[in-house]
């Protein structure tokens, strides 16, 4: 019988969304502003719009927004993490009569337990996964290959080149915290509260990443407001959101499968740091600026998808990691 009522697990579900962006937008310092794009005419002596200072461009790549931002979303995941114990509590009093008792269930519903108990089983359980997804680009990694730009390639990026992209802020953002801190809200604590309200494996992965994508939309009025407020941004910004949310849907799906399989969050976690590193698959481009190579760039890609639909089940076996899984049993 399910813990939670559907109410209940909609509302909590809810919760941990709301929770995330809220603390994005909840404080000035998390907030993007947007200078003019052009300055203001020459203000006579009487004007008092001259003596107020001009706004500070601060763009969601700005360092400080950044910065603020990472701190406030991570309080938040965390937050929600340590919220589920509470939520059994309230479902469950009788098997749950303290938070303390109620931990251990919620951390293995979060993912964060059991480890593998041999250092075989964690190999297995960081590597197996980790190369069905990276099979996923391996066209990818070939068209990478081309430009020389793989590490230890010549020709490739120099250190600093490597520095710029992944290091900084916007380094630890783009592969650190904000795939750990969605993986944690989006993955860990919705799931768990959808699986303690009855939902099926099939409604888990489906349904579940559906709060994954509406949690993109927010981009849209960023990109509005970096735009100018004008009718052109907010279509850029509704057309990018609308991209996003099918997106960060489908990857939604192969993120929760890995979760509910695994019965661990550091799969998704790399599978979506990984994803987050390549990007959109540049075949198109490719083929473009070497037209000669289209039968391998075609087969690379080919092949790598075929190797991903072979591992998706046999690489993702509960089995390999020691069966202990409370989402598949």
């Amino acid at each position: 019988m399910p813990l939670l009522s559907p109410t209940s697990t909609l509302l909590t579900s809810s919760a941990f969304t709301s929770a995330y962006l809220a603390s994005i937008y909840l404080l000035p310092s998390t907030r993007i502003s947007v200078a003019p794009h052009s300055p203001p005419a020459q203000a006579q002596p009487s004007d008092i719009a001259a003596t107020v200072p001009a706004v500070e461009h601060r763009d969601r790549n700005h360092p400080n927004v950044i910065k603020a931002r990472l701190l406030a979303v991570s309080l938040a995941s965390l937050g929600s993490c340590a919220s589920l114990p509470l939520v059994l509590q309230r479902a469950a009093p009788a098997t749950y009569p303290s938070y303390t008792s109620a931990t251990r269930t919620a951390l293995r519903l979060l993912g964060f337990a059991p480890l593998p108990s041999t250092w075989s089983g964690l190999a297995r359980l960081l590597l197996y996964p980790a190369g069905l997804t990276a099979s996923l680009f391996a066209g990818s990694l070939y068209v990478a290959w081309l430009e020389g730009d793989l590490p230890g390639q010549r020709g490739a990026r120099t250190w600093a080149q490597w520095k710029a992209r992944f290091g900084g802020w916007r380094g630890v953002r783009n592969y650190i915290l904000a795939p750990l801190t969605e993986e944690l809200s989006f993955r860990s604590c919705i799931v768990a509260a959808s699986f303690l309200g009855g939902c099926s494996t099939k409604q888990l992965i489906f349904l579940t990443p559906l709060w994954f994508g509406l949690a993109h939309v927010h981009h849209a009025w960023e990109t509005y407001l970096a735009g100018g407020r004008t009718k052109q941004a907010l279509t850029q910004g509704v057309m990018q959101s609308t991209f996003q949310f099918v997106y960060t849907t489908l990857f939604g799906w192969y993120a929760t499968f890995l979760f509910l399989r695994t019965g661990s969050i550091i799969p998704p976690f790399l599978a979506h740091a990984f994803c987050n590193t390549m990007g959109l698959p540049p075949l198109a481009w490719a083929l473009k600026v070497w037209p000669e190579k289209k039968a391998s760039l075609w087969g690379t890609y080919i092949a790598g998808i075929s190797t991903f639909v072979y591992g998706f089940w046999r690489w993702t076996d509960p089995a390999l990691f020691g069966g202990a899984n409370v989402y598949w049993q």
